[in-house]
């Protein structure tokens, strides 16, 4: 299949590797990139999506650009008649995601949301898992999200550390929400009980950068999701599971999976592109359909609405570091607890 990628810099250089290897493995042809800068790839460059599409005529359009360009980008590539990968967050709003999802079923077209963790095979098994009742009932699931940023992290773009675009849940650790989301088996509901705590550090954004969420839904177990990118060290994130009968450690960035102190063998990952053109191949189901983010889009809306107040946090070097995160937001994953109910001094 014909594929063009609209954002090559940035996250979109990892696409154009990936298009590279597809095109020379006879899975897909790389046709061309849009992109307003100039860029050092090896296919046509265009500066808009309708320009590339006269000349080349791409099946599917993998979008990679600033997050409140999607709507307008998945809309015009549907015009156009592609399928659609985008990157995540997909969409800002619900709204948007009703819109985005009507047009696709009025026209017969579908969009992946670029949530390659969803193609790990770490995370089939812990479904696996967790679907035959290995872990027993299931009271909570939680995840950790511990890294280090410098200035230049809110320096790569304009959009980078503003409200509604950005933040902890919103873009670094979306991963880390999905998950808990979609092991909860609760990504496609709308009725989602939401509660917020967040934070910045710096006082030159606007969005979070430390945070914590706990999503709730009737019938379903409570997950808690506690993040900063203000920690004293970068760690993987973790997702944890928490079974009557044991409990899972997700690295969900290394494919790695514990039960009960065991390492499991996990399944081969699967390309979110190349599944993609199998589902119009073949009818291959899709990993990461955008109806699986109803729920996250709803807690990336209500970011984008929360206040954000400034906590006091220490100056070392081009980073900001908050005194005893890093713990806190373990006690977090490992207790389904929010900040407030942990005492930490910021929580609410």
């Amino acid at each position: 299949m014909r594929v063009a990628l609209v954002g090559a810099r940035g996250h979109g250089a990892r696409h154009v590797e990936n298009l590279l290897r597809l095109g020379h493995d006879g899975v897909a042809t790389f046709v061309g990139v849009v992109d307003v800068a100039d860029v050092d790839v090896p296919v046509p460059s265009y500066p808009d999506l309708p320009s590339l599409a006269a000349e080349l005529h791409p099946e599917v359009v993998v979008i990679s650009s600033p997050p409140s360009t999607h709507r307008e980008l998945v809309l015009g590539a549907f015009d156009l008649g592609c399928d659609v990968l985008v990157e995540k967050p997909a969409l800002l709003s619900t709204a948007d995601f009703e819109e985005i999802s009507a047009a696709a079923e009025k026209r017969g077209l579908v969009c992946q949301v670029g949530f390659q963790s969803q193609g790990k095979g770490s995370y089939r098994r812990l479904c696996s898992l967790i679907g035959s009742g290995a872990l027993g009932d299931i009271s909570g699931i939680g995840a950790a999200g511990r890294w280090v940023r410098t200035d230049a992290y809110y320096e790569r773009a304009v959009w980078a550390g503003r409200q509604g675009e950005d933040g902890t849940l919103v873009n670094p650790f979306a991963h880390a929400l999905q998950n808990v989301l979609l092991l909860a088996d609760v990504e496609e509901r709308s009725d989602i009980g939401v509660e917020l705590e967040l934070f910045r550090c710096r006082d030159t954004i606007s969005a979070d950068d430390t945070a914590c969420v706990r999503v709730t839904a009737d019938g379903a177990p409570p997950v808690v999701v506690a993040t900063t990118l203000c920690a004293t060290t970068s760690l993987p994130p973790i997702v944890l599971v928490h079974g009557t009968l044991g409990q899972a450690v997700w690295w969900y960035d290394d494919d790695r999976l514990k039960v009960n102190d065991h390492t499991m063998a996990v399944p081969p990952s699967v390309d979110l592109l190349e599944n993609l053109i199998r589902h119009r191949q073949t009818g291959e189901p899709l990993v990461a359909p955008l109806a699986a983010a109803r729920a996250f889009t709803s807690v990336v809306e209500q970011c984008g609405k929360a206040h954000v107040p400034l906590l006091p946090a220490r100056r070392v070097g081009d980073r900001v570091v908050l005194d005893g995160v890093d713990e806190v937001v373990v006690r977090a994953a490992e207790k389904v607890a929010t900040f407030g109910e942990l005492g930490c001094g910021f929580g609410r």
